[in-house]
């Protein structure tokens, strides 16, 4: 008879035991087996430098982040996306300003 206790898996939910280290049904990582980017450096370093508001996806699927943890990151990460996208739409248009008054010369 099996002694370990039963657990869940928190990508697939089926039953696991508490000392596997991946699951047996869909091949995620538990406990410490965890891939980096559901973790905070993970989450806050792929937003800074690769995918901006899509690391939204990330904070909500991270059985790291608790639900206050999850909230403060989104209301950061769409800050931090509106505040670029702010600075981009700034540099647009000194770009198409210098290049419509280089045409009309």
């Amino acid at each position: 008879m099996d002694t370990l206790q039963q657990g869940g898996c928190w990508n697939c939910g089926r039953k696991i035991d508490l000392l596997d280290s991946f699951c047996r049904y869909c091949g995620k990582g538990q406990g410490s087996h965890m891939p980096w980017y559901y973790g905070h450096f993970g989450i806050i370093v792929l937003t800074l430098l690769a995918m901006g508001p899509f690391s939204l996806i990330l904070v909500w699927k991270s059985p790291r982040l608790g639900t206050a943890a999850r909230w403060a990151y989104s209301a950061a990460i769409m800050l931090f996306s509106w505040y670029a996208f702010m600075k981009l739409y700034d540099l647009w248009q000194a770009v198409s300003s210098v290049f419509s008054t280089s045409l009309q010369i």
